[in-house]
C-alpha cells in the first residue's frame, strides 16, 4: 500500500472535480438555508414589532 502524507489524498482529476463539484453544491444549500434563516426571523421581528404597535 503506498504511503501518502496527511492532507494531500491520492486523487484523479476526475475525482478532484468530483469533490470540488459536491463541496460547491453542499455551500450553496449552506448559503440558501443560513438566507432563509435570517429573512425568518427578520419576518418574525417585523411581525412582532407591528403587532405591538412600535413599528411607525
Amino acid at each position: 500500500m503506498p504511503h501518502t502524507k496527511l492532507g494531500q489524498p491520492n486523487w484523479t482529476d476526475e475525482q478532484r472535480a468530483e469533490f470540488i463539484r459536491r463541496r460547491r453544491g453542499r455551500n450553496f444549500l449552506l448559503l440558501a438555508a443560513l438566507a432563509a434563516f435570517c429573512l425568518m426571523i427578520y419576518g418574525i421581528a417585523i411581525v412582532k414589532l407591528h403587532e405591538y404597535g412600535q413599528m411607525w
